[in-house]
């Protein structure tokens, strides 16, 4: 029998709420589905040929006591009239009824002033990593690190960078490397309108000093992931569209290229037409077997710079991935462009975190907003 190649669905449900999505896997009239993997233990109910012949209906639901990860995941086979294939359905344990707080407010209710392109790192204390938009005369004009006790108020600023003291014209989105033994640190900056990324590491995150050195030339907004080595994807301005890389290393000296074009390589041959340019990495975490990588984009048109929107891809092997989030984005903010983007998280098991730069007001401000279930 034919092997179709995996398709992904994602939805947004908090704790005890029920959602529903539907599978299209191209198989002609369905003839078996079931669960393969459900490590999660989502509440799942699987019709077949529903809504019209050759879909599957997915009925989901977060159970009230769940042991979060960074992405709830579950698998189906389905068998058809024309041949088999997977199904990967994930669940970002979060939603619009959720818990959340403005961490973060931007200097100015307007659409070119925003404070985000977020890193979040959980080392005793709660840490986020972030830069200041003034205006599109002064972007990127500070990076920031603010210290928290409990993962929603970041009263307390233990390092601020001004780019002028770098001769950068601006910052953009940093990384704290998730899971690593050692503090490292990647941050992006245009250096006389070239962006490039930079390392720096230090015996713990209060005493980061920059600038570091460079290890990624035409390159920004990088997440990182330490898995035995250390994984990056970060925004390759060589590419279309700022395409993402897939990078492994041990040391930042000597890379190995896993994806050299995401999007244009794999994502888009998946049906995902709406995310086309300003391609982000926003992180990048370990559920199970899988990697999951949150990325926000835009379409070329309508034109909005400076904006994202969320979307959710998967892989086992970081060579190939699956789109949970083909046929739109996963979540969208308010405003004139809609930004939801920059996205970080954090869980214990017990408690969930979501963080991202979203657009709060009529007039576009963009703030760090953290929705939570505790």
């Amino acid at each position: 029998m034919k092997f179709l190649n995996p398709i992904g669905r994602a939805l947004r449900l908090g704790r005890s709420r029920a959602g529903r999505v539907v599978l299209n896997a191209g198989l002609g009239r369905v003839t078996h589905a079931q669960v393969k993997e459900n490590a999660s233990k989502l509440v799942l109910s699987v019709h077949p040929n529903e809504p019209a012949e050759g879909k599957v209906m997915v009925e989901v639901k977060v159970p009230e006591k769940v042991q979060y990860q960074p992405l709830l995941i579950c698998t189906l086979e389905i068998e058809g009239m024309r041949g088999e294939a997977e199904a990967i359905i994930g669940v970002l344990p979060v939603d619009d009824e959720s818990l959340k707080i403005t961490v973060k407010r931007a200097l100015q209710d307007d659409k070119s002033y925003s404070v985000g392109a977020l890193s979040f790192l959980k080392h005793g204390d709660y840490y986020l990593a972030y830069r200041w938009r003034n205006g599109n005369r002064d972007r990127g004009r500070w990076l920031e690190i603010s210290r928290s006790h409990d993962g929603l108020n970041y009263d307390e600023a233990v390092a601020r960078f001004n780019k002028d003291d770098y001769d950068y014209l601006s910052f953009e989105q940093p990384s704290f490397a998730k899971n690593s033994p050692e503090t490292i640190f990647l941050y992006s900056a245009d250096v006389k309108g070239k962006w490039n990324i930079f390392l720096v590491t230090a015996e713990n995150i209060e005493k980061l000093q920059l600038p570091g050195r460079q290890v990624i030339e035409w390159g920004k907004d990088p997440a990182v992931l330490y898995d035995n080595r250390y994984i990056i994807i970060y925004s390759n301005l060589r590419n279309s569209g700022h395409d993402l890389t897939v990078l492994e290393t041990e040391d930042f000296e000597r890379f190995e290229v896993k994806v050299d074009s995401l999007f244009y390589g794999q994502l888009h041959r998946q049906g995902n037409e709406w995310a086309r340019t300003h391609i982000h990495a926003g992180s990048l975490y370990k559920s199970g077997e899988y990697y999951v990588l949150f990325y926000d984009a835009l379409p070329r048109l309508p034109s909005c710079f400076g904006s994202g929107w969320v979307g959710i891809a998967v892989s086992k092997d970081l060579e190939h991935w699956v789109d949970l989030t083909p046929e739109a984005p996963l979540w969208q903010g308010n405003g004139v462009d809609k930004t939801f983007r920059y996205v970080d998280l954090y869980t214990d098991g017990q408690k969930y975190i979501f963080y991202a730069e979203v657009e709060t007001t009529a007039a576009g401000r963009k703030d760090i907003v953290a929705f939570y279930d505790e």
